[in-house]
């Protein structure tokens, strides 16, 4: 079984890529989730304090999908 991870719009349901990586086990994807998550939240912090905009972190849920 392979795994890729995604970012769901939580308003609009769109998903996108969270990364183009394929990881051949769930316990890779979950690491490779959460590090996602953090450096999401990382660049998120950096440009509010640049005075700019990205997306909010909670605007998205990190999922993990069986391919």
């Amino acid at each position: 079984m392979a795994y890729k991870i995604y970012m769901k719009n939580k308003f609009d349901g769109n998903l996108e890529e969270a990364d183009d990586e394929i990881y051949h086990s769930k316990e890779d994807a979950e690491y490779a989730k959460d590090e996602a998550i953090n450096n999401f939240m990382t660049g998120a912090d950096e440009l509010e304090l640049a005075g700019e905009s990205y997306a909010e972190p909670n605007e998205y849920e990190f999922i993990i999908k069986k391919i």
